[in-house]
């Protein structure tokens, strides 16, 4: 694709990292929209600390992109600069008490990163160098059960 990768490269590891923090990113914003374990008063307080949550993890993934010379990067963070805009924009809102707002955007939220994943896990899978097997077919397999958009568990 457009990454720069010198062979011996640690590029299954990159995307395993990647990968990690994506799914725990994922893993709290489900939390945050079950009312049951994230009741409505707690939602105003977690919403903030999800959004930092967010920001972080975008510039770590910039980070990597950049790192690796990622040609589609530039695509990469003007979405990223998007989702920021709407969950800073929202922000105030959620904190005067849109619960709904604040759970809809992390439901629209949710559904995003795991496009983003999606796209990520095809960039590393395909990058010249790549090592085959497990990446590969951890990909496919994923897939093919169509688990790949939930959170593990």
């Amino acid at each position: 694709m457009g990454f720069r990768h010198s062979p011996g490269g640690g590029a299954g590891a990159i995307g395993a990292a990647i990968r990690h923090a994506r799914r725990r990113l994922c893993e709290r914003l489900a939390c945050a929209l079950d009312p049951v374990r994230t009741p409505d008063a707690h939602f105003v307080r977690e919403f903030p600390v999800l959004v930092a949550r967010v920001e972080a993890g975008f510039r770590h993934e910039e980070t990597v992109m950049e790192l690796l010379d990622y040609h589609r990067r530039h695509d990469h963070l003007a979405d990223n600069a998007i989702i920021l805009a709407a969950l800073h924009r929202a922000l105030p809102l959620v904190e005067e008490g849109d619960i709904a707002l604040g759970r809809g955007l992390v439901a629209a939220l949710l559904d995003l990163l795991s496009l983003h994943r999606i796209s990520t896990d095809l960039a590393l899978v395909t990058m010249p160098g790549a090592p085959p097997g497990r990446q590969g077919t951890h990909l496919a397999g994923a897939l093919k059960r169509r688990d790949y958009f939930k959170p593990s568990r």
